[in-house]
Protein backbone atom coordinates (compact mmCIF):
# COMPACT_ATOMS: atom_id res chain seq x y z
CA UNK A 1 0.00 0.00 0.00
CA UNK A 2 1.60 3.38 -1.35
CA UNK A 3 2.17 5.82 2.06
CA UNK A 4 2.02 9.52 1.15
CA UNK A 5 5.00 11.41 2.09
CA UNK A 6 3.89 14.64 3.97
CA UNK A 7 7.75 16.10 3.75
CA UNK A 8 7.68 15.81 0.39
CA UNK A 9 8.38 20.00 -1.16
CA UNK A 10 5.42 19.39 -3.69
CA UNK A 11 3.26 18.36 -0.48
CA UNK A 12 4.11 20.91 1.70
CA UNK A 13 4.13 24.01 -1.43
CA UNK A 14 0.35 22.34 -1.92
CA UNK A 15 -0.17 22.41 2.12
CA UNK A 16 0.80 26.42 2.07
CA UNK A 17 -1.26 27.28 -0.97
CA UNK A 18 -4.30 26.03 0.39
CA UNK A 19 -4.20 27.90 4.03
CA UNK A 20 -3.19 31.01 2.22
CA UNK A 21 -6.03 30.98 -0.19
CA UNK A 22 -8.47 30.10 3.01
CA UNK A 23 -7.16 32.91 4.58
CA UNK A 24 -7.61 35.61 1.63
CA UNK A 25 -11.52 34.31 2.11
CA UNK A 26 -11.92 35.88 5.59
CA UNK A 27 -12.42 39.61 5.66
CA UNK A 28 -9.97 41.51 8.07
CA UNK A 29 -11.25 43.46 10.97
CA UNK A 30 -10.77 47.32 11.00
CA UNK A 31 -9.07 48.74 13.33
CA UNK A 32 -9.03 52.40 12.14
CA UNK A 33 -10.83 55.07 14.63
CA UNK A 34 -12.88 58.30 13.64
CA UNK A 35 -11.96 61.30 15.50
CA UNK A 36 -14.35 63.93 16.03
CA UNK A 37 -14.65 66.96 17.86
CA UNK A 38 -17.79 67.85 19.92
CA UNK A 39 -20.41 68.76 17.63
CA UNK A 40 -21.56 72.37 17.83
CA UNK A 41 -24.85 73.66 19.28
CA UNK A 42 -28.23 73.15 17.37
CA UNK A 43 -28.17 76.86 15.73
CA UNK A 44 -24.69 76.58 14.93
CA UNK A 45 -25.25 72.93 13.16
CA UNK A 46 -28.63 74.65 11.64
CA UNK A 47 -26.12 77.20 9.99
CA UNK A 48 -23.13 75.02 8.49
CA UNK A 49 -25.62 72.16 7.49
CA UNK A 50 -26.63 71.70 3.97
CA UNK A 51 -29.92 70.15 4.81
CA UNK A 52 -31.42 69.40 8.66
CA UNK A 53 -35.10 67.49 9.05
CA UNK A 54 -35.93 64.68 10.83
CA UNK A 55 -37.59 61.33 8.86
CA UNK A 56 -37.59 58.01 9.33
CA UNK A 57 -35.45 54.96 7.45
CA UNK A 58 -37.09 53.04 4.61
CA UNK A 59 -34.40 52.05 2.55
CA UNK A 60 -30.41 51.10 3.19
CA UNK A 61 -28.24 49.56 0.36
CA UNK A 62 -24.91 48.31 1.87
CA UNK A 63 -21.94 47.81 -0.75
CA UNK A 64 -21.16 44.57 -1.72
CA UNK A 65 -18.30 42.59 -2.79
CA UNK A 66 -15.55 40.55 -1.63
CA UNK A 67 -13.36 42.95 -0.59
CA UNK A 68 -15.49 45.59 1.62
CA UNK A 69 -13.78 48.80 2.78
CA UNK A 70 -15.11 51.05 6.44
CA UNK A 71 -15.42 54.00 4.36
CA UNK A 72 -17.79 52.49 1.53
CA UNK A 73 -20.31 54.55 0.80
CA UNK A 74 -23.98 53.48 2.41
CA UNK A 75 -27.03 54.80 0.40
CA UNK A 76 -29.93 55.88 3.20
CA UNK A 77 -33.21 56.51 2.02
CA UNK A 78 -35.61 58.62 4.95
CA UNK A 79 -39.79 59.26 4.84
CA UNK A 80 -39.09 62.98 5.67
CA UNK A 81 -41.11 63.99 8.29
CA UNK A 82 -40.50 67.69 8.84
CA UNK A 83 -37.45 69.62 8.37
CA UNK A 84 -35.65 73.21 8.75
CA UNK A 85 -33.49 73.07 6.17
CA UNK A 86 -32.53 71.84 2.36
CA UNK A 87 -35.25 69.47 1.92
CA UNK A 88 -38.20 69.35 -1.34
CA UNK A 89 -40.22 66.16 -1.77
CA UNK A 90 -40.87 63.69 1.16
CA UNK A 91 -37.82 61.42 0.62
CA UNK A 92 -34.38 62.10 0.97
CA UNK A 93 -31.87 60.13 0.07
CA UNK A 94 -27.96 60.26 1.37
CA UNK A 95 -24.96 58.20 1.93
CA UNK A 96 -22.98 57.68 5.32
CA UNK A 97 -19.76 55.73 5.30
CA UNK A 98 -20.72 52.31 6.34
CA UNK A 99 -18.49 51.66 9.67
CA UNK A 100 -18.10 54.09 12.18
CA UNK A 101 -14.57 53.00 12.41
CA UNK A 102 -14.89 55.63 9.28
CA UNK A 103 -17.06 58.46 10.62
CA UNK A 104 -19.99 56.78 9.50
CA UNK A 105 -23.39 56.71 10.86
CA UNK A 106 -25.17 53.07 11.24
CA UNK A 107 -28.68 54.22 10.56
CA UNK A 108 -31.27 50.91 11.42
CA UNK A 109 -33.99 50.76 9.32
CA UNK A 110 -37.19 51.72 10.84
CA UNK A 111 -36.24 53.94 12.94
CA UNK A 112 -36.57 57.86 12.81
CA UNK A 113 -33.90 60.44 13.43
CA UNK A 114 -32.49 63.86 13.26
CA UNK A 115 -30.07 64.36 10.26
CA UNK A 116 -27.59 67.89 9.90
CA UNK A 117 -26.36 66.23 6.79
CA UNK A 118 -23.66 68.11 4.51
CA UNK A 119 -22.88 68.59 0.95
CA UNK A 120 -21.08 65.77 -0.52
CA UNK A 121 -17.14 67.96 -1.20
CA UNK A 122 -16.77 66.21 -4.30
CA UNK A 123 -18.08 68.48 -6.55
CA UNK A 124 -21.29 67.10 -6.36
CA UNK A 125 -23.84 69.65 -3.99
CA UNK A 126 -27.04 67.71 -4.73
CA UNK A 127 -25.32 64.95 -3.16
CA UNK A 128 -26.17 65.15 1.19
CA UNK A 129 -23.67 63.06 3.52
CA UNK A 130 -23.91 61.99 7.22
CA UNK A 131 -21.52 61.67 9.41
CA UNK A 132 -21.12 60.61 12.92
CA UNK A 133 -19.37 63.69 13.94
CA UNK A 134 -22.23 65.53 12.99
CA UNK A 135 -25.21 66.27 15.69
CA UNK A 136 -27.45 63.19 14.16
CA UNK A 137 -28.79 61.29 16.31
CA UNK A 138 -31.72 59.14 16.90
CA UNK A 139 -35.11 60.95 17.11
CA UNK A 140 -36.00 59.85 20.55
CA UNK A 141 -32.95 61.62 22.00
CA UNK A 142 -33.42 65.13 20.22
CA UNK A 143 -35.37 66.80 22.58
CA UNK A 144 -32.58 69.77 22.98
CA UNK A 145 -32.36 69.91 19.35
CA UNK A 146 -36.03 70.64 18.66
CA UNK A 147 -36.53 73.15 21.16
CA UNK A 148 -33.86 74.92 20.06
CA UNK A 149 -34.53 74.61 16.50
CA UNK A 150 -37.83 75.83 16.98
CA UNK A 151 -41.27 75.15 14.35
CA UNK A 152 -39.99 73.16 11.62
CA UNK A 153 -41.50 73.19 7.67
CA UNK A 154 -43.69 70.19 6.81
CA UNK A 155 -42.40 68.19 4.00
CA UNK A 156 -42.47 68.54 0.94
CA UNK A 157 -41.89 72.44 1.37
CA UNK A 158 -39.05 73.98 -0.19
CA UNK A 159 -36.69 75.32 2.67
CA UNK A 160 -34.19 77.79 2.74
CA UNK A 161 -31.37 78.56 5.34
CA UNK A 162 -32.16 80.39 7.93
CA UNK A 163 -30.14 83.23 9.31
CA UNK A 164 -29.01 82.76 13.64
CA UNK A 165 -29.65 85.28 15.03
CA UNK A 166 -26.48 86.71 16.93
CA UNK A 167 -27.35 86.49 20.34
CA UNK A 168 -25.81 83.49 20.66
CA UNK A 169 -24.55 82.05 24.07
CA UNK A 170 -20.79 82.13 24.62
CA UNK A 171 -21.55 78.14 24.83
CA UNK A 172 -22.70 78.10 21.39
CA UNK A 173 -20.16 80.36 20.54
CA UNK A 174 -17.24 78.20 21.72
CA UNK A 175 -18.89 74.99 20.21
CA UNK A 176 -19.34 76.47 16.66
CA UNK A 177 -15.74 77.75 16.34
CA UNK A 178 -14.85 73.94 17.51
CA UNK A 179 -16.68 72.49 15.24
CA UNK A 180 -15.14 74.52 12.04
CA UNK A 181 -11.73 73.98 13.19
CA UNK A 182 -11.51 70.69 12.92
CA UNK A 183 -13.87 68.10 11.01
CA UNK A 184 -14.28 64.37 12.39
CA UNK A 185 -12.11 62.26 10.11
CA UNK A 186 -10.73 58.57 10.23
CA UNK A 187 -7.40 58.43 11.96
CA UNK A 188 -6.19 56.54 9.22
CA UNK A 189 -6.95 56.10 5.57
CA UNK A 190 -9.07 52.76 5.64
CA UNK A 191 -9.87 52.87 1.55
CA UNK A 192 -6.36 52.15 0.20
CA UNK A 193 -6.52 48.87 2.56
CA UNK A 194 -8.01 46.35 0.77
CA UNK A 195 -6.24 47.14 -2.95
CA UNK A 196 -2.73 47.11 -0.35
CA UNK A 197 -3.99 43.47 1.11
CA UNK A 198 -5.27 42.21 -2.77
CA UNK A 199 -1.30 43.36 -3.88
CA UNK A 200 0.46 41.67 -1.38
CA UNK A 201 -1.39 38.51 -1.46
CA UNK A 202 -0.66 38.73 -5.36
CA UNK A 203 2.99 39.31 -4.61
CA UNK A 204 3.35 36.20 -2.12
CA UNK A 205 1.31 33.51 -4.20
CA UNK A 206 3.39 34.68 -7.33
CA UNK A 207 6.55 33.66 -5.05
CA UNK A 208 5.18 30.52 -3.42
CA UNK A 209 4.66 29.30 -6.77
CA UNK A 210 7.92 30.02 -8.29
CA UNK A 211 9.14 28.64 -4.28
CA UNK A 212 7.02 25.40 -5.21
CA UNK A 213 8.15 24.95 -9.05
CA UNK A 214 12.09 25.55 -8.10
CA UNK A 215 11.32 22.37 -5.13
CA UNK A 216 9.62 20.00 -7.58
CA UNK A 217 12.29 20.08 -10.21
CA UNK A 218 14.95 19.13 -7.94
CA UNK A 219 13.38 16.75 -6.26
CA UNK A 220 12.71 15.18 -10.09
CA UNK A 221 16.32 16.07 -10.98
CA UNK A 222 17.52 13.89 -7.78
CA UNK A 223 15.11 11.56 -8.96
CA UNK A 224 16.50 10.98 -12.48
CA UNK A 225 19.90 10.78 -11.20
CA UNK A 226 19.76 8.32 -8.79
Amino acid sequence: MLKANFRSPLMMFLSITLIFMALLTVRPSVTYACSCVVPAEPLEALETSSAVFTGKVVDKKEPKGTIISSADPVKVTFEVDSSWKGVEGNQVTLTTALSSASCGFEFVEGESYIVYASANGEGESDKLVASLCSRTKLLASASEDLKELGPSISAGTPTASPEVTSNHSPKSEAGNNGATEVEGKPAADSDSLPLVNVGISGVIIVLIAIVGAVLYRRRNGGTRKK
